[in-house]
């Protein structure tokens, strides 16, 4: 999750991490030990972000449909936020519902 997610609708944004080969969208690049999740050279795909209902992302998770991971260091997560913005790949919706939610 790149934003928290909000006490009223209970939305938050989501992004993926995708391997580094050949990705087109290669303005964050995570490294082994960025995260524990990391294994090798990876990339934020902004393109695929999502603004999803938290609850039911605990519900997939609790079904066994998705997996929950380590939460980022605060450093990480940083980078991850400010590359919504940096990203020509971030939809116009994703980018004003974050701005919209790290506002608050």
């Amino acid at each position: 999750m790149v934003t928290k997610p909000d006490p009223q609708t209970h939305l938050c944004a989501l992004v993926s991490v995708t391997t580094l080969r050949n990705s087109k969208d290669q303005t964050i690049i995570l490294r082994p030990g960025d995260h524990p999740f990391i294994r090798h050279d990876s990339t934020v795909f902004y393109g695929d972000a999502m603004i999803v209902d938290v609850r039911r992302l605990d519900a997939e998770i609790a079904a066994g449909l998705a997996l929950g991971r380590e939460k980022c260091s605060q450093p990480t997560l940083k980078l991850v936020q400010d590359g919504v913005a940096a990203s020509p790949f971030t939809r116009p919706k994703i980018l004003r519902f974050c701005r919209d939610q790290w506002s608050r």
